[in-house]
């Protein structure tokens, strides 16, 4: 590790940078315990998270991403550090993004609900022309710049794109910061159109550019693939940690999709539900003013919570309930909706028969 060793003073402090956040933690009591994360198209929020976890887990979790996108470089490109300026910049991405995104979450907690569509356009902006004004300065690697195989297999290319690709960014940078007064319903699709722009332009100029060399006789088709070949018989080291990467992400996604169980027990004095990926729930049968079997389930959108293919936990709303709690497994499957004083809870068991097993033993707690 010569490379961050060599750049550990920037590697010590952009980890700090990314763990300021934490900071705001300290006034979580001024905040609301849920507090909004996600915002839909007409900029309404419609995604909630505990204080906690944004304050003190999203930094943590940058910060261990911040850790793996700095040694994977290092480790896959030895040469990396040609690259002065881009690779200094990589320091400071995650930082960024940890300050900006927790910084404006916090503001917007505390009522200044317009900031969100404001900062994201500014940083993008931002990132845009500083990224577009390094762009035609950075030489051949495998860690920074427009990695496809035509760049990556021909120098001339290489260079003629990333020129090319640093007077796009720059101009889209532009146009980022252009866009910040727009209203904020139309700013979603400014920005599908601006990454489109940024990704294609690029893309289709390095493939026009190789078509261009093969029909001027400046380069040929063998020599493209040869050099590519060589590419991946050299740096089998970076394939292989891109494909244990790749195949580790790929798990990760499988497990949290389809894993997981809600186990409600009817006990003496209480019902408990333990859920593998929400916070536990227990419901003395004193409070319960309700509880109705639902054969053909309860719909709902999720706030806040948990949510794959096996699993629904957490805050949902509807029209029926407003704002209600929910421990089911997914699909259309029958549940049981509980009422204590105004809040409402959905539960359910991983089949039917056992969800109409729960809900009779329910109703005899509650009647003893």
């Amino acid at each position: 590790m010569k490379l961050l060793n060599n750049h550990k003073g920037k590697l010590i402090t952009s980890s700090i940078l990314i763990l300021l956040p934490m900071l705001l933690g300290l006034f979580t009591r001024l905040l609301p315990e849920k507090i909004a994360v996600h915002w839909g198209i007409d900029g309404a929020a419609n995604g909630w998270m505990s204080t906690t976890l944004i304050f003190f887990v999203l930094p943590a979790i940058l910060l261990a991403i911040h850790w793996l996108c700095m040694i994977l470089s290092a480790v896959i490109d030895k040469n990396a550090e040609e690259n002065n300026k881009m690779f200094g910049m990589m320091f400071w991405i995650i930082p960024v993004i940890s300050l900006a995104s927790c910084g404006s979450i916090f503001a917007i907690a505390l009522g200044a609900t317009s900031i969100i569509s404001c900062a994201v356009l500014l940083i993008i902006g931002i990132s845009f022309l500083l990224i577009g004004n390094y762009m035609p300065k950075t030489t051949q690697n495998l860690t920074m710049g427009i990695k496809i195989r035509w760049t990556l297999a021909n120098e001339e290319n290489w260079n003629a794109t990333h020129r090319f690709a640093g007077k796009v960014y720059f101009v889209v940078g532009l146009l980022c910061l252009v866009a910040i007064p727009l209203p904020t319903a139309v700013l979603p699709f400014v920005l599908i159109a601006i990454i489109l722009v940024a990704v294609l332009l690029p893309l289709i100029y390095s493939y026009r550019f190789y078509k261009k060399q093969i029909r001027e006789g400046r380069a040929t088709k063998e020599e493209y693939e040869k050099k590519l070949g060589e590419i991946v018989k050299k740096n089998k080291v970076a394939v292989t940690v891109s494909v244990i990467m790749i195949s580790l992400v790929l798990i990760f996604v499988l497990i949290l999709m389809f894993t997981g169980r809600v186990e409600a027990t009817a006990d003496d004095t209480a019902l408990s539900v333990r859920a593998t990926y929400w916070e536990d729930l227990t419901l003395s049968y004193d409070e319960i003013d309700t509880v109705e079997y639902r054969e053909d389930g309860v719909d709902g959108r999720r706030i806040a919570g948990y949510g794959s293919a096996r699993l629904l936990l957490g805050s949902f709303e509807n029209e029926e309930f407003g704002a209600y709690t929910r421990y089911t497994y997914g699909g259309e499957k029958p549940c049981i909706v509980i009422t204590v004083d105004e809040a409402v809870f959905v539960i359910g068991a991983e089949d039917e028969q056992s969800t109409k097993e729960l809900y009779e033993k329910i109703v005899e707690k509650i009647a003893e």
